[in-house]
């Protein structure tokens, strides 16, 4: 009740602000009864209030069919740019083909439209629009274009306006999934991007929104980064120095006595007076190689109340190891209507780009499995002798999307639980056993420990305090670098 109330007080003294004026004039009064004060609206905005107000008694099932009716009561469906069905003819033949219409074209066509044609998106749960439902217009032409084709268009398009522009090319996006979608994943998509969004496009509601929630989202990492700058600093350097200590103390050169190698003169008379052989000097060259260290963020919903502290971790481990003059690659995974999205902040070579690490933001579902899988073909791509991923996770699994319209889940989408868990774990042991040590910086709750250490066994850390993380991040490294 305490929370309750305090987080009344917080909004009504506009400490948190709703996104529009209907939002914010409904949470106002509710948080205005909340403190025990009659709320200031009528009429419409009344109604809306008192629907909302469920009963507590109330079951899962009761409140889904009361949100449902309240959308479509009071609701409209808000059209932006989508991709819409348009009759050609083709010879003896109607075609239904798809193209993009705006807000103002969907609406000429039809004024109302019930709020069944949209589905509710939950934190990780893909949107899906459906225009064909009940519509009498297309039941009576052929369709004869590749359904499968069109969806795959769609949904592309759609992922380029939710996450950016892609940086591989189709052909060999095409390529990748036949090599990788595989398996458990052979229904899924890859999207590979550095969230830079096309301004071709013109002006796009949906473009537009998801770049402002991009650059928001940016502004709130940063400033949470500097807001602790100092601790982060004393993190990196300690973090470095640790780095630097393990590296030094376990592969630097060193000289031992040998029966071959360099003669040292000085211990001829050991020949001479009392047999021993080992009158030479070998050099050991303990230097464990080049070392390239792939950083990798989970970016899915579960995340969305801890984004900038793992941007902020993910930037102190990058910004350790480059000052070690490691290469570091550093990119996030989320998955949404069926893609696995690789967003790329920085790569080897860019050694003053960490600060794009504060772009990452939360989105979608994710499928662990894929991205690891995705993560360790991109290192084949590293000249490095020794490489190491690391994996800031919540080890929760999950890739469930459901038809808008009946409800059902394709038997390919149910990638969540023991199966998410069990599939992630099998990717984890086959980089383990190619050489590649895959670890994780837990950033989970309680309940996912148990997931955390089936996935990644022993190779896996959970930082309890941030006056810790350089240390316990430390100490991970030691015993994988001493390992090498």
């Amino acid at each position: 009740e305490k929370l309750r109330i305090d987080y009344a007080i917080k909004v009504l003294n506009s400490e948190v602000a709703p996104e529009n004026r209907i939002l914010k004039e409904i949470s106002k009064a509710h948080y205005m009864r909340a403190l025990g004060q009659e709320p200031e609206i009528n009429g419409r905005l009344l109604n809306i209030l008192n629907d909302l107000e469920f009963d507590e008694n109330m079951n899962t099932e009761q409140i889904i069919q009361k949100m449902n009716q309240v959308i479509k009561t009071y609701f409209r469906f808000n059209y932006g740019q989508y991709d819409v069905p348009v009759v050609k003819n083709n010879k003896n033949k109607k075609v239904v083909e798809v193209r993009s219409v705006s807000r103002k074209e969907k609406l000429a066509d039809s004024e109302n439209i019930s709020m069944e044609d949209m589905e509710i998106e939950s934190a990780e749960t893909s949107r899906n629009i459906n225009f064909l439902k009940d519509d009498e217009r297309y039941k009576k032409f052929t369709i004869i274009s590749n359904s499968k084709e069109v969806k795959y268009n769609t949904d592309r398009n759609y992922i380029h306006k939710y996450f950016g522009s892609s940086i591989v090319t189709e052909v060999k996006t095409k390529e990748l999934e036949q090599r990788l979608c595989v398996g458990k994943h052979k229904k899924s998509h890859l999207h590979f991007t550095r969230g830079e969004f096309d301004t071709s496009v013109g002006n796009d509601a949906d473009l537009i929104y998801h770049k402002k929630v991009s650059l928001e989202q940016r502004e709130i990492n940063m400033n949470y980064y500097n807001d602790n700058y100092a601790k982060n600093y004393s993190s990196i350097s300690k973090l470095k120095n640790k780095i630097m200590n393990i590296m030094l103390l376990y592969f630097e050169s060193s000289a031992s006595r040998s029966k071959y190698g360099k003669l040292a003169a000085e211990k001829i008379w050991r020949n001479i007076y009392i047999n021993d052989n080992k009158i030479f000097v070998k050099n050991s060259n303990n230097d464990m190689g080049n070392i390239s260290v792939d950083i990798m963020l989970d970016a899915s919903a579960s995340q969305v109340e801890r984004q900038e502290i793992i941007a902020s971790q993910g930037y102190i481990i990058a910004e350790s190891f480059t000052q070690c003059q490691i290469p570091v690659r550093v990119y996030s995974f989320s998955s949404l209507r069926d893609y696995t999205i690789i967003s790329l902040y920085r790569d080897y070579n860019e050694t003053d780009k960490n600060d794009r690490i504060f772009n990452y933001n939360t989105k979608g579902c994710n499928r662990d499995g894929l991205a690891i899988r995705t993560s360790l073909n991109m290192m084949k791509d590293s000249l490095s002798d020794n490489k190491i991923l690391i994996v800031l996770s919540d080890c929760k699994p999950n890739d469930i999307e459901s038809n808008p319209i009946t409800g059902i889940m394709p038997v390919h989408s149910q990638y969540s639980g023991a199966a998410g868990v069990n599939d992630t774990a099998l990717e984890v042991k086959k980089g383990n056993n190619n050489g590649v040590p895959i670890l994780c910086v837990f950033t989970g709750e309680d309940k996912d420990l148990a997931s955390a250490k089936k996935i990644y066994g022993h190779n896996f850390v959970r930082i309890s305090s941030t006056e810790r993380f350089a240390d316990i991040v430390g100490v991970l490294m030691q015993n994988q670098l001493k390992n090498l």
